[in-house]
Parts: structure tokens; C-alpha cells; sequence
């Protein structure tokens, strides 16, 4: 059985596969990667979230986001 961090690790990785794979769909879709990393920002904030929430919470430029 794997310990916390060896599980926290795994999701990490999991975590960083689904997002390159949104990528990968929004970038065939002609969009920018930007585009794509705020809609995956936002998808993880839930709700009602907007980009300058993402920013806010990632710690990103809100200008490069939009």
C-alpha cells in the first residue's frame, strides 16, 4: 500500500495528464493554450468562477488570461 505522499503524488500526476489532454482538445479546436488554461482553471474552481478568480487563486496575470 502506498503512503499519503506516494497517493498525493499519483493524483498530482493524474491530475497534470487530464489537464494536458484538455489542452490538447482545445488547441485542435483552434483555440490558444491560454484560452484552454483558463477554462481548466475555471473547471477546478467550480461554480460561479470567473478568470479573475482563477487568477486570484492560481497566483496568475489576470491580462494573460484574458
Amino acid at each position: 500500500m502506498t503512503n499519503r505522499k506516494g497517493q498525493v503524488e499519483l493524483a498530482k500526476e493524474d491530475l497534470i495528464k487530464a489537464v494536458n489532454q484538455v489542452l490538447g482538445i482545445v488547441r485542435r479546436n483552434g483555440r490558444s493554450r491560454k484560452v484552454g488554461l483558463a477554462l481548466v482553471l475555471m473547471v477546478l474552481l467550480g461554480g460561479r468562477s470567473s478568470v479573475r478568480n482563477a487568477a486570484e487563486t492560481f497566483g496568475l496575470d489576470y491580462a494573460n488570461l484574458l
